[in-house]
This record gives structure tokens, C-alpha cells and sequence, in this order.
């Protein structure tokens, strides 16, 4: 079998090449086989990332057994919840084109066969995804799972016994509301993460690995291996020995993540009521494979989709539940009349052959079609005067009586100022909280408005009070809000020119959202928008180059034009 790295390998003329290998330990054997990269994020930072270190010597001797030769480069893996709240939120964004291009850069120099590719959490995945797909190399994504849940039967605000670290931030607005009291507070910080793996509720981080799984780029099942659990090893060793079955038939990420593959996922997502954040992913990533695919095509592919899984924020339940229920395949199972089943994976079969034994165990965790949790979808993508180009929302997540909602706003210029008045208790009931200039171009970065979220519903003001923003949201959020407004204040858009006072209707199930007594063109003719933060370093770059929400914030790698198509490198 002729591979890439033969090129750089065979013959006197590559002998150079081949004694660097040698300084490191291989064989003139070894350099015979496929060379297949192992990238990981590994770091002691991240709770999410820890299990790297056991799981990268898995996929080695994966690789080794099935007659590939493993070399192990590593890459970043910021963490959401440590970043949160603070300038180190704007970074985090960045860092998913940042990862893409860390292992362009590392399989292009090296002209490497094939990638497993370890990651966890919210940005690193989807990065991941983006350089699988732009490279199209055989390649195999393995995460390292959801933790275990915290467990407090007693006054446990979403309604079951376990809990995850984003009742902690919750708990802040309980406190301040004086509905708890410091010493239960301080006992849910000690015992709502009792391990390593990404968070253990739906947020971005579970949400992606799912929608991996989904997408056919990941093992059947493995997506909720909790990450303390001996599978996760077994799946990762699994994965070294799938990839060099995908080099043999020279089955790339293209062949896998098609268009049918993202229609997939963002049905899945629908259904599990997964991350509002999976929507710049999925755009990402087909931009990535040079597949057309718009956010208002992912509104209409939603809408048919009920929300059937309630995990927390969205419900009771957590991954590990998820995970006994049956996982993805199960919940894919249910799904079969929707999803196209003819897809290839890197099973090297469809669909429709992975799914085949797949079983479910719980049908309060999994529902049904027909009884499912919510009736409506599990993301929704609104259009109005103040998003001409889209808007995202999470129904799933939205309490019943907030699906419409109309109020004075109450106008914030950033994150900071918007907590600053939380907590002084400016916001009242019926209003609509908007913080602008927190977009990819404006914050830039487009930080997480989680804070301000939870800290309202931990006031007991979560379904009464509605946040606008052109920032976005965490996984874990829950109450009535409207992320990726579209365009951005930056862009100068509809939202840079709120007032304090301008009535804001916010209709999900017509997917609406307006300022309609705002003539938005005689306002910027009066008064263009002036607001822009200074910054330097990466996020300068950044903000000058990124697209907008709705163009799943990527930062163009080709020369764009009506007809452009990403060439995948080889």
C-alpha cells in the first residue's frame, strides 16, 4: 500500500528523514508502515483532558497492533468553565481555528497518513473536526467523556438527584436571593464535580462529541463513555486499530461528513436538546468540507425534530444517564425515519449497519417520537428586523411561559457592565436584558454570556427576564435567551442601535424576534454606532479576519467566490 509518508521516507535521497525517526527510537520496520499522528490536548488545566495521558498509549498500541507507526503531537485545550466570566472568555473562540491549524501545520510538514484525534470540551472538538475535514486524511475523533455527576437528592434545583458544575454559578444568584445560605453553598462547590471528564450535564463539550458520534467520525457508543470509566481506554485502543482499517480503504473525512451526515447531527441535536453553540460548529465544519450549508437551513432541518432526551439544563438527567440509556446509538435508533442511513462512518459501514444492534434501555431518559419531552425542537433559529441574518435560541430550554416574550430592553455595551447591573439589581422583571458588542468582530472573541444567565435564574429570574445578545451562550444554560444576533453591533447591525426602552418581542415558535417600533435605517442615518474595543496580540487578528455568527465564525482559509470549494490536502 503506497502512503504519503513513503515520499518522504523511501529512497537514499530521504535518508535524512529517516535518521531523525531513528534518533527517536524507530525502526527501519516501523518506517515501512503508515505514519499516523496522534493529536492530543492533553494538559492538567482542564478536568476534561486529564485522561489524555492514559488514553494516547491506548491508541499507540492500537495503531501498532493493526501495522501503523504512532507519533504523538499535542495541541491546546482551554476550559470554559475556568475561562468564564472574565477577558479569558474572549480567547476561547480563537482557539478552535488556533487547534485546526496546529494540525494542519503538523500533518502537512510531516506527510502523515492518517490522525486519531483526542480532544474534549467545547472548542476542541469542533476544532478538530474542522482540521479533520480540511486535511481529509483517514482519521478517527476519540473524546475523553463526561465526568460523573454530583449527587444532591435534596432541594436540587433541576428536579432529580445529580447534579454538575453549573449549578455552582446558579447557586451564586440563589445565594445573593438569600435561598440558600454560605454553608450550602459552599457544599455544593466541594461536591458537584467529584471527577475528571468534561462537564456531566448537555453543554458544548458532550454536545459535540455526541454530534461527532452523530456525524459518523467517531466510534458507535463512545461519545458518553464516562471518562473515569476502563471503556474509555478499550474505546481508544479501538479507535487506533479503526484508523488503519480507514487507510487501507482510503475512507477520508470527506467520504464521511457530508451534507446528509451534518443534517444528521443537527437532528440529533434537536432531539437531545444539545448545545445552542453546536450551530457555529456545524457551520464550521462544513465550511471546512466545502459543503453549503446555512444557519437557516439548520432551523428548517429542526423543525421537525421534538426535543426527547431532558438532561440537565433541559431536564433531570445527566450524561451518565444518557449513557445507560443507550447513548447516541439509541437515540439515532429512534430517530431512523429522519436521519440518511445510507452515510458511510469510520466503521467503514453505513449508518444503517452501525445501528443495527443498537438498543434502548430507559425510555425516561431516551423518549419517543411520539411522546418526546417537548413537541418543539431542541434549537431554533429566529430572523426579524433585529436579526436580518438569524438569531439562535434553545426551546428545549426555555420555560413554557417565556416561548414569547415582549419588554423594554435594557441596554448594556459588554458582559461586564451587564453583570455589574445583575447584581445591583437593575434588571426587573419583564424586561429584556441586550448585551451588545460581544460578537466574534465586537467582543471580539464572542465570549459566553453564562454568568449573566445563570446568575438570573439562580434570582428567580430566569423565564422573566429575556437576554439578547450577539455574544453567545453556554450548553448549560437554561431560561429565556437569543444568542448570535446576526449581524453583530461591530457589523453595525440592528442590535447597535437598541435604546433603553425599545420594546423587543421574542416569539421561538415563530421564530421571530423584532423591535418593531424601531426605524433601525434613521437611527444609524442620525447616529452611526461608535463603541469598539481596542485589542492587540491574537484576538487583533482575529476580530480582523472572523465571519459572523451565522457564517459559523470562521476565519476564511481560500479565496473566496460564489462558486469556491474548499481542496482538501493530499
Amino acid at each position: 500500500m503506497k502512503t504519503r509518508s513513503q515520499d518522504i521516507l523511501h529512497g537514499p535521497e530521504w535518508a535524512n528523514v529517516r535518521a531523525l525517526y531513528k534518533a527517536g527510537g524507530y525502526t527501519d520496520k516501523e518506517l515501512k508502515r503508515p505514519v499516523i499522528g496522534i493529536v492530543s490536548s492533553f494538559n492538567t488545566i482542564c478536568p476534561g483532558h486529564v485522561i489524555f495521558r492514559q488514553m494516547t498509549q491506548r491508541v499507540r498500541e492500537g495503531i501498532q497492533a493493526a501495522g501503523g507507526m504512532p507519533v504523538e503531537f499535542g495541541t491546546i485545550g482551554a476550559c470554559d468553565g475556568i475561562a468564564m466570566g472574565h477577558k479569558g472568555m474572549r480567547y476561547i473562540l480563537p482557539t478552535r481555528e488556533m487547534i485546526a491549524n496546529d494540525i494542519e501545520a503538523m500533518a502537512q510538514a510531516h506527510r502523515l497518513d492518517g490522525l486519531v484525534l483526542l480532544g474534549a470540551c467545547d472548542k476542541i472538538v469542533p476544532g478538530m473536526l474542522m482540521a479533520a475535514v480540511r486535511l481529509n486524511l483517514p482519521a478517527v475523533l476519540v473524546n475523553g467523556g463526561p465526568s460523573l455527576p454530583g449527587r444532591m437528592k435534596e432541594n436540587n434545583p433541576y428536579g432529580g438527584e445529580y447534579i454538575d458544575h453549573s449549578i455552582i454559578q446558579q447557586s451564586e444568584g440563589a445565594l445573593k436571593a438569600g435561598l440558600i445560605d454560605e454553608e450550602q453553598f459552599a457544599w455544593i462547590e466541594d461536591h458537584a464535580v467529584p471527577t475528571i471528564g468534561s462537564c456531566a450535564m448537555l453543554g458544548t463539550a458532550n454536545t459535540m462529541g455526541c454530534l461527532a458520534e452523530a456525524m459518523g467520525l467517531m466510534l458507535p457508543g463512545t461519545a458518553t463513555i464516562p471518562a473515569v470509566y476502563s471503556q474509555r481506554l478499550a474505546a481508544a485502543y479501538q479507535s487506533g486499530t479503526a484508523v488503519m482499517e480507514l487507510v487501507k480503504q482510503n475512507l477520508c473525512p470527506r467520504d464521511i461528513i457530508t451534507k446528509q451526515a451534518l443534517s444528521n447531527a443537527v437532528r440529533v441535536n434537536s432531539a437531545i436538546g444539545g448545545s445552542t453553540n453546536a450551530v457555529l460548529h456545524l457551520l464550521a465544519v462544513a465550511y471546512e468540507a466545502g459543503v453549503d450549508f446555512s444557519v437557516f437551513e439548520i432551523g428548517e432541518i429542526c423543525k421537525d425534530i421534538p426535543h426527547m432526551t431532558p438532561m440537565i439544563p433541559a431536564g433531570k438527567y445527566t450524561l451518565l444517564d444518557f449513557y445507560e440509556a443507550g447513548g447516541i446509538p439509541a437515540m439515532m435508533k429512534e430517530l431512523e425515519p429522519f436521519l440518511a442511513m445510507e452515510q458511510k462512518t469510520c466503521t467503514g459501514k453505513t449508518l444503517r449497519d452501525n445501528l443495527l444492534h443498537a438498543k434502548k434501555y430507559n425510555g425516561e431518559v431516551i423518549r419517543s417520537l411520539e411522546d418526546p419531552v417537548h413537541r418543539r425542537a431542541g434549537i431554533g433559529i429566529l430572523k426579524g428586523n433585529l436579526a436580518p441574518e438569524g438569531a439562535v435560541t434553545k426551546p428545549s430550554a426555555i420555560p413554557d411561559e417565556a416561548l414569547y416574550f415582549s419588554g423594554p430592553a435594557k441596554i448594556y455595551e459588554g458582559e461586564e457592565e451587564a453583570l455589574a447591573g445583575i447584581r445591583a439589581g437593575q434588571v426587573q422583571a419583564g424586561q429584556v436584558l441586550v448585551i451588545r458588542n460581544e460578537g466574534p468582530k465586537g467582543g471580539p472573541g464572542m465570549p459566553e454570556m453564562y454568568k449573566a444567565m445563570k446568575l438570573l435564574v439562580g434570582m428567580d429570574l430566569g423565564g422573566k427576564v429575556c437576554v439578547v445578545t450577539d455574544g453567545r451562550f453556554s450548553g448549560s444554560n437554561n431560561g429565556c435567551f437569543v444568542g448570535h444576533i446576526c449581524p453583530e453591533a461591530a457589523e453595525d447591525g440592528p442590535i447597535a442601535y437598541l435604546q433603553d426602552g425599545d420594546i423587543i418581542t421574542v416569539d421561538v415558535q415563530s421564530g421571530l424576534i423584532e423591535a418593531p417600533e424601531v426605524n433601525f435605517e434613521k437611527r444609524r442615518a442620525d447616529s452611526p454606532y461608535q463603541y469598539r474595543r481596542q485589542v492587540n496580540g491574537y484576538l487583533y487578528q482575529y476580530a480582523k479576519n472572523v465571519k459572523n455568527a451565522s457564517h459559523g465564525a470562521v476565519i476564511p482559509v481560500c479565496e473566496e467566490t460564489e462558486t469556491t470549494a474548499l481542496i482538501p490536502f493530499r
